[in-house]
């Protein structure tokens, strides 16, 4: 029954036997009998075939069992890498898609100095499909906000508390501030951006379901303010963009700071400011997220604490 255990995983996964075969690089016969033989050895029926493949309740507990296995088999892999001192395997790794392209460049090619022949796969998806690819074995570590972890087959450690910061362009604060500029920018600066100032101000903002967006509608609600959000978008490096061409204000957690300072460099005539919130003082609680129990083989290990380093440089 274990023997090929991946085929009904897969089968689970794509819901449909040409598309599963296809992935395995095996043919539709094949993958079929497989099924087949499989539900005549157990006397039940693990799918549903029409319209498409679904798991019934016995396939199901079937999947579940063979994730288990699956996650065990792998457990069992790094702990034999670490007997041989292996310096060759794979690592999945996966974040957000505003924190991949923040930390992974330097990442990846830090961590390939340490283990060139490892192979570190990353991808980026919502804090939701993080969690289901961490618990379906798909990625073996994750970066994400705390606030999206509550799985308990999940272990968590924490990488950086993060305050959230307004970014808005000299020319904009000449324009919505004018007696005050530019006076203002120290002003700003030393005290905080009081956003009650700031409501005739235009932003882009993150979508409502994101964490940027709900701490700052609750703060917002609480204190009976509203900004002027003239767009939202999921892309944060989008929305400093759009602020270093006089579009409208953005805000951005501590991780973004460097990305700006490097922005402002490299075209000091769209120069941004980055001011704290006065007054919000809950933070992004970034996090590393694996599966309960997982054990990870030295480079694995080490991958964790080049991630440490790099996101400890972001709280200075």
């Amino acid at each position: 029954m274990l023997n090929n255990y991946n085929y009904f995983i897969t089968l689970a996964e794509e819901k449909n036997i040409s598309r599963a075969a296809e992935r395995l690089f095996i043919s539709h016969q094949c993958l079929s009998k497989y099924l087949k033989n499989l539900e005549q050895e157990y006397r039940v029926t693990f799918f549903e075939r029409s319209p498409r493949l679904k798991l019934t309740v016995a396939g199901e507990a079937m999947l579940n069992m063979l994730r288990q296995v699956q996650f065990l088999e792998r457990n069992l892999e790094s702990q034999l890498d670490d007997i041989r001192q292996s310096r060759r395997g794979i690592i999945r790794l996966g974040t957000t898609e505003g924190r991949y392209r923040i930390l992974f460049p330097d990442l990846l090619s830090q961590f390939k100095k340490i283990y060139p022949d490892v192979l570190l796969e990353v991808s980026y998806a919502t804090s939701e499909q993080l969690t289901e690819s961490v618990l379906k074995n798909e990625l073996d570590i994750v970066l994400m906000n705390k606030s999206f972890v509550n799985r308990s087959q999940l272990t968590v450690q924490p990488l950086l508390d993060e305050r959230i910061y307004l970014v808005i362009s000299d020319n904009m604060l000449e324009q919505y501030f004018p007696e005050r500029y530019p006076e203002c920018r120290e002003l700003f600066a030393a005290e905080g951006a009081d956003l009650k100032m700031f409501q005739h101000v235009p932003f882009i903002l993150n979508r409502k379901s994101f964490n940027s967006r709900i701490m700052l509608d609750s703060y917002l609600q609480a204190h009976n303010l509203h900004l002027n959000c003239v767009m939202e978008l999921t892309q944060l490096d989008l929305h400093f963009m759009m602020s270093a061409r006089d579009y409208a204000a953005s805000f951005c957690w501590s991780m973004y700071i460097p990305l700006i300072r490097r922005m402002n460099r490299a075209d000091p005539e769209r120069h941004l400011n980055v001011f704290p919130v006065k007054g919000v003082e809950a933070l992004n609680h970034m996090v590393l997220v694996t599966q309960e129990g997982k054990i990870l083989p030295e480079y694995g290990r080490e991958l964790i604490e080049v991630i440490k380093r790099n996101c400890a440089g972001f709280e200075k």
